[in-house]
């Protein structure tokens, strides 16, 4: 009986399945011939179940090269052969990944084909798959699609997954490693590590700060020492040490000719913490200009973006190899920004965020480079900027996504590739035949 209602079953799904088949191959896969080469596809009418057919033709796009259709790219992979009339390369064109979705690498790799004929692409980057070395061809990769990059295993609290690629500022209006520009990041620094009371102290002006585990003047110390041991002189000329004195010219941003100078935007948002990730410079909606909170901390409100931007010129800039004091140095920073940061619930990300990366122990410039870049994409894939376009997400209809959604979904792209933080903060070894002298008093 049991035989015969079998074969009922058969004979009711026989137009559904491949001809010579009566099983579902997605149970069964061995069902599926051999030679000649079948594939598992979804039945026609029935996609719950699996039909065995012919595979569909896929040109060899390393012997025609450009056959492979938009939103596809071309995978190459090798077999050995002793018949010399046989192509032992050859590419079968897959699908980019669309965004959230996983992947293995990208095009904006470590490895661009910066010589022609070079596809480089196909191969294992050190950025992504460090335990494989360069030359080996990628298995089965999965490749992100246009406009989109991958993170590659750099992000410790999410997969490898492509995500918006974030742009530089458009027409180059990003900020420059500029020898102007990094004593105006340093003097962030010297305002860094200030008790903050919780409350109002009113009165207070830039000229007024408090200890906290350290004294102003250890702090400004600190400051020139970290930024003088690392300073490019062939770029930027002699260092200049900063004081505190420089900084006592900055509006309190609570002052009335400070709150007045900003956007109806700004007033409207959150007013001197506003954060624009990506047009920063924006008349209306960029970022607010540079005052102190003279009632907190006396820190600057523009403290922690440019707490990055002179990690970046200073470690961008490094000699190939770092003498024995900028070694010690670079391995301080994460500890000095753990202590010293004004923000508390920053200084608590610490040690999650830069130490738990792993704090090189190589006096190699470029590979400090690399992991102050690789922390500030993770700093950036968990802060509210990213997530929200601003440090106060409760305005409007938006909301923080919460945990549990795809990681790719923010409301500004956080992820910058090795490539364009190079692009942004990489001077090259050329002197700057148009350094000026800069008063710093």
């Amino acid at each position: 009986m049991m035989t015969q209602t079998a074969i009922m079953i058969c004979a009711m799904l026989v137009l559904k399945l491949s001809p010579g088949h009566c099983s579902n191959c997605y149970l069964t896969p061995e069902i599926c011939g051999v030679k000649p080469l079948e594939i598992c596809t979804p039945c026609p009418g029935n996609p719950w179940v699996g039909c065995c057919s012919e595979p569909p033709e896929s040109p060899d796009c390393y012997k025609n090269p450009g056959t492979c259709d938009e939103g596809q790219w071309c995978e190459l992979n090798d077999r050995k052969s002793w018949d010399e009339s046989e192509s032992t390369t050859m590419g079968r064109c897959l699908p980019l990944q669309r965004m959230c979705a996983s992947c293995d690498a990208d095009f904006e790799e470590y490895n661009p084909p910066i010589v022609p004929g070079l596809d480089a692409f196909d191969f294992y980057s050190p950025t992504y798959s460090p335990e494989y070395k360069i030359g080996s061809y990628l298995d089965r990769a999965t490749r992100c699609g246009k406009g989109l990059i991958c993170t590659g295993k750099l992000i410790p609290a999410l997969p490898a997954t492509c995500v918006v690629a974030r742009p530089l500022a458009p027409n180059k209006t990003y900020d420059k490693p500029t020898a102007e520009n990094v004593y105006n990041w340093g003097k962030r620094w010297m305002r860094m590590g200030a008790r903050n009371l919780l409350n109002t102290v009113a009165n207070r002006t830039p000229a007024e700060q408090d200890d906290q585990g350290a004294s102003r003047s250890d702090i400004h110390r600190g400051v020139n020492f970290i930024i003088g041991a690392l300073w490019n002189t062939k770029l930027w000329g002699t260092f200049t040490p900063l004081t505190i004195e420089s900084t006592y010219d900055e509006l309190c941003c609570h002052w009335d000719n400070y709150t007045a100078t900003l956007s109806t935007f700004q007033v409207n948002r959150t007013g001197p913490e506003y954060r624009n990730p990506l047009t920063p410079k924006d008349p209306e909606m960029g970022n607010a200009p540079p005052c102190v909170w003279c009632s907190y901390d006396g820190a600057y409100n523009d403290e922690n973006p440019s707490v990055w931007s002179l990690i970046h010129a200073l470690t961008f800039n490094l000699p190939e190899e770092v003498s024995e004091e900028q070694f010690q140095v670079l391995q301080s920073m994460p500890l000095w920004l753990r202590e010293h940061l004004s923000c508390p619930l920053c200084r608590s990300h610490i040690k999650e965020h830069l130490i738990d990366l792993g704090v090189p122990a190589t006096h190699s410039g470029v590979a400090w480079a690399r992991f102050f870049w690789q922390a500030h994409n993770y700093v950036n894939e968990q802060s509210e900027v990213t997530r929200c376009g601003s440090q106060s997400c409760g305005w409007g209809v938006w909301n923080t996504p919460p945990a549990y959604t795809c990681a790719g979904v923010y409301r500004s792209p956080w992820y910058l590739s090795f490539a364009k933080a190079s692009e942004q903060w990489f001077l090259g070894p050329q002197i700057n035949s148009t350094l000026q002298s800069i008063n710093v008093h």
